[in-house]
This record gives C-alpha cells, sequence and structure tokens, in this order.
C-alpha cells in the first residue's frame, strides 16, 4: 500500500483518520483494481459464484442426517438447542422447518442471554429428560460443552452438535459433530456460519425431496446467518449469499417479509441491508428480552406480530446503545494517552454493552472493555479493532481473576467478581501499554483506489456492483476523489444531523450520514477530498447516481 500521492498525504482527515491508498496503477480498469486489492485470481469464479466442495466431505455429516432420521421413523422427540444472536436463531429455524417438513417430533429452546449465558445448559439438558427427548441437536453452539453432552449421555440421550467455533482440544462425547473447523475434517472450507452447517445438514436431511420454495427460504436464512455473524464472504459462504440475497428479495415469509416493510427495505436486499437492518432486528430480541421471539418471527404464521415485536425491540435497543455510549464518553473524558478504554455500571444492559464497546473500538481506535455489574458480578464485553492486540490472549492473562472468559481475537466476555475488579483494570491496562507502546493508534481508512470526475456516471456503479455480495473479506470498494470542488451544501434529517452536498461541475450528489455537524468546517472551504461508496438515488421512478461520504479531508 502506497500514501496517497499528494502533498496532503499525512494530513488527517475531518473524522481524525489516516488515509491509505491501496492501488492506483493507470496500468489497469477499475475492476482489476479491485480484485487485485482481494487477491481475487479467478475473475469468473469470483464474479459468478457456485459451491465448489461437496458438502458430503463435512466429518459426521451423513452421521449426523442417519441419527436424525432414525430418531423420525421412531418417533422418537428431537429438540434443537439454538443460540440467542442471529446466526443461532436463523440456524435454529433452519433445523426446524426441514424436521417438520419431514414430520419430525421436534421442539427448540434457545438460551436467555441474561438467564442461561451461551450455548448449551444444564437447564435445557433436565428438561429434555423431563420430556422424553431422546436426541438433542445443536446449532451455532456445543463445540465446547463437553460436561453438558456427558451429562445428555447420563440421561440415555443422544447429542448431535453443529457448530462453527474453533473446536478445543478435548471434544464433548457427543454422538455425531458436523464443525467444518474440526483438524480432521475432509470439507475444505472452514469458515461457514453455524446457520450455513445447518442449511448443508437440512439438504443432507432431505436430499431431493426437499421443495423448491422450502430450499428458498433456507438458503435465505443461511445468508442472513452468515452476513449477521461478519462470516469470510468467499468461497461457499459467497455462494450461499449470493443466492439467498435474491431469495429474500422475493420471500413469502410472513415473518421476514414484515421485517422488510419495518425496515423499509422496498428494492433489491443487499448484504448491507442484511447487516445494518435485518440482523440488528432479529438480534434486538436476544439483546433485550428473548431470542425465541426473533425465532417465532421466522418459523411460524404468526410471523408478523412476533416481527413487529421485534421493531419495538430495535428502536429500544438503538436508544439504549446511544445512552450507554454517551455516559461511557463522559465518564472516559478526553481520550489522550489511553490504550485501552474500560468503564463499568450497575445499570447499562447485557445485551448493549457489546455494541456500545465495538462502536467506541471503532471511533477510538483502540481495545474498549465494558462490565455491568450486577450483585457483585461484571459481566465484561471487550473489543478490539487492532491486529497488535489478541483480547482473548490478554484476558488469558489475567484469567486467575476471572469467573469465565472466551472469545478471539477482536471480541471476547468474561464474568469477574467485585473483589478483583480494580486489579483486572490495572493488569489489562498494563498489557495494552505493552503490547501497544510502539503502535499508532489513528484510525486508519484504506481506499481502494483514486476516481475522476469524469468517471463519475451511473454506469460505474453498475460496474462495481459486480463485485457484491460486500462485507468480510470483500469489503464494499471506498474511492477517492481528490480537489473535489463542493457546491451547495447543507444539513438535512431529523436535527440536522447529516450532510447533504454537491460536488463538482457536473454537481454530482453525496450524502454522509451522521456528520451534519460538519456543515460550518465545509462552508469555509471552496474543494475537499472525498471517501466515498457508490450508491444509487431513487426519485419518481428515476436512477440517479449518489456518492455516500465515507471520510472528508
Amino acid at each position: 500500500m502506497n500514501n496517497l500521492n499528494n502533498s496532503n498525504a499525512k494530513q488527517l482527515s475531518l473524522l481524525g483518520k489516516r488515509w491509505v491508498i491501496q492501488e492506483n496503477s493507470e496500468k489497469l480498469g477499475l475492476i482489476e483494481k479491485l480484485l487485485k486489492i482481494r487477491g481475487v485470481t479467478n475473475r469468473e469464479a469470483f464474479l459468478h459464484p457456485q459451491p465448489i466442495h461437496s458438502i458430503h466431505d463435512l466429518k459426521d455429516l451423513e452421521k449426523a442426517a442417519q441419527r436424525i432420521r432414525a430418531a423420525i421413523e421412531k418417533k422418537e422427540r428431537i429438540l434443537i438447542v439454538g443460540d440467542y444472536d442471529a446466526d443461532g436463531v436463523t440456524a435454529s429455524v433452519i433445523l426446524y422447518k426441514v424436521l417438520k417438513f419431514l414430520e419430525a417430533e421436534v421442539s427448540v429452546r434457545l438460551p436467555n442471554r441474561m438467564k442461561h449465558g451461551y450455548g448449551l445448559n444444564a437447564e435445557f439438558i433436565k428438561e429434555a429428560k423431563e420430556l422424553g427427548v431422546k436426541l438433542i441437536i445443536t446449532v451455532d453452539n456445543g463445540i465446547s460443552a463437553k460436561r453438558e453432552v456427558e451429562l445428555a449421555n447420563s440421561f440415555g440421550i443422544d447429542v448431535v452438535i453443529t457448530d462453527h467455533h474453533l473446536p478445543p482440544s478435548e471434544l464433548p462425547p457427543a454422538f455425531a459433530i458436523v464443525n467444518p473447523r474440526q483438524s480432521d475434517c475432509a470439507y475444505a472450507y472452514k469458515d461457514l456460519a453455524g446457520a450455513g452447517v445447518a442449511y448443508f445438514l437440512a439438504l443432507s436431511l432431505a436430499g431431493e425431496k426437499l421443495p423448491q420454495d422450502l430450499r428458498a427460504e433456507l438458503v435465505s436464512f443461511a445468508a442472513i446467518g452468515t452476513l449477521a455473524d461478519v462470516c469470510l464472504l468467499t468461497g461457499e459462504n459467497r455462494a450461499i449469499v449470493s443466492e439467498g440475497l435474491r431469495k429474500i428479495s422475493q420471500t413469502k415469509n410472513v415473518g421476514l417479509k414484515r421485517i422488510l416493510e419495518n425496515a423499509r427495505i422496498e428494492k433489491a436486499v443487499t448484504a448491507e441491508d442484511v447487516g445494518f437492518r435485518i440482523a440488528p432486528r432479529l438480534n434486538a430480541a436476544g439483546r433485550l428480552e428473548d431470542a425465541i421471539i426473533a425465532f417465532h418471527a421466522l418459523s411460524n404464521g404468526g410471523g408478523k406480530d412476533f416481527a413487529d415485536k421485534l421493531e419495538k425491540l430495535n428502536i429500544e435497543r438503538q436508544q439504549l446503545t446511544g445512552n450507554v455510549s454517551d455516559e461511557v464518553e463522559e465518564r472516559l473524558g478526553e481520550i489522550t494517552e489511553e490504550k485501552i478504554l474500560i468503564a463499568s455500571a450497575s445499570n447499562w444492559p447485557q445485551g448493549i454493552i457489546g455494541l456500545t464497546a465495538g462502536k467506541l473500538a471503532e471511533k477510538y481506535y483502540r481495545p474498549v472493555i465494558l462490565m455491568s455489574e450486577v450483585a457483585g458480578v461484571f459481566t465484561g464485553s471487550c473489543r478490539s479493532p487492532l491486529p497488535e492486540f489478541n483480547i482473548t490472549a490478554a484476558l488469558n492473562e489475567v484469567s486467575d481473576l476471572l469467573e469465565t472468559f472466551g472469545g478471539h481475537r477482536a471480541a471476547a466476555g468474561f464474568t469477574l467478581r467485585e473483589k478483583n475488579r480494580a486489579e483486572f483494570q490495572q493488569r489489562m491496562e498494563a498489557i495494552a501499554k505493552r503490547e501497544l507502546g510502539e503502535v499508532n493508534l489513528t484510525p486508519t481508512l484504506l481506499l481502494d483506489t483514486e476516481i475522476l470526475e469524469e468517471e463519475l456516471i451511473f454506469d460505474l456503479l453498475r460496474e462495481v456492483t459486480q463485485l457484491s455480495p460486500f462485507g468480510m473479506g470483500n469489503p464494499e470498494p471506498v474511492l477517492f476523489w481528490q480537489a473535489a470542488t463542493l457546491g451547495e451544501i447543507r444539513a438535512v434529517g431529523n436535527g440536522s444531523k447529516h450532510l447533504q452536498i454537491k460536488l463538482g461541475k457536473s454537481k454530482i450528489p453525496a450524502i454522509g450520514f451522521g456528520i451534519g455537524n460538519l456543515i460550518e468546517e465545509l462552508k469555509q472551504r471552496k474543494e475537499i477530498d472525498l471517501a466515498f461508496v457508490l450508491s444509487e438515488n431513487e426519485w419518481n421512478g428515476k436512477k440517479t447516481l449518489q456518492l455516500r461520504i465515507v471520510d472528508l479531508r
């Protein structure tokens, strides 16, 4: 990567970021540049994604399917245990719908974040015993549930685990484990979401009997789970999401249709729509109340009412996240030399602190730990935007102070008793100072390439859209327009939150969400460097090019 080739290369943007351009070769066309940045060598395979690997290479897939078929034939009661996030919910719906189609006697349990914590738990297993359940199937969890599986086995209950999280050194003694991340699993693609694993199990179970309308519904849910869990959009995931997005736009599912209506998604559904509009509504249930609301929204005929409940919860979630974020920033004060930001309170909802930590980590470009206290026990959520700081490795160094902890490089959670809180903060601050002492904590914005004003026509948007769906591993291209002439400037939206400007000789419209506060700064200038993504604006049936502002300099 090269610094921007102009005299202002070291100047920070109006949002406090350092800009780095990734590819500016004049010998390559725009699509070639974008594919090169993304490391794509097979253009056709990327632009027209298809499943590459046989799902039958998934270890234990057929073994799991055979046990489930046997349960259906014997009319054994089956219990699906999912998770409280959008991936766990959609994975649960996928397996529930295919089992109902196969006339299984099946029910679903999703853990309550505040009551049960994550995944398979003893309470569900004891309930399963009382109900005469003979088979438990986990989705999006279970790979670390050794004690819970042992308990189920002691009750004569078989457990089939379907998961995508990294396996521990000692696996649970389950009847079958379907997880592509197992070291001895021959399936070459390792980055499936929990919903992706459940989808492949559903295909294996139903085979050629699966009706096309049900398959369309299941791949829609698999796409939502994959995008909601921010999985890599490469290989099989890209194929699942590409097909799933098309099916979501045509969905006949009552609850999903209502969610689209409430989110005001009236055009072809994009990955961004799922990530920023659909998934937050599904996640709101598990964050504030109970994830079973999201399950019911997608799984049955009463989905419209449950979807409306999700809408109310999402509005509440937005308000709470804003309130907690404001309170945290007020407590932290001016951020200067701190290498890690740590704050706690007794009134912060546990389902909100992870979201808030993520927003603050992105804003301040450093690790953030937020803790919510109940009866002397702190539940913490951690986020690290820095490749140089593995937040779970840091927690491992202070594990002697923690009751529980787990996660991955960028995100983790833990519980901690009040007596250890002060020492925990001191030691985490020392670890962050050691690991990040020489790291530049100025946020960096990666720009794909430079675009000239004459290139900004609607056809350019059509060209770039070929690379969709966008997400992890294939980010939406951020383009750079140098020294764009400023025309009309105004603040728009409720409370003048957003910025609307027109740029260049062609008066190309641009919108900047949440940056209306920059209007006075811009009125002092005649030109601006613009970082943006391409979008469209539709008015009276006419589509025009619109630039969505990412940053200004």
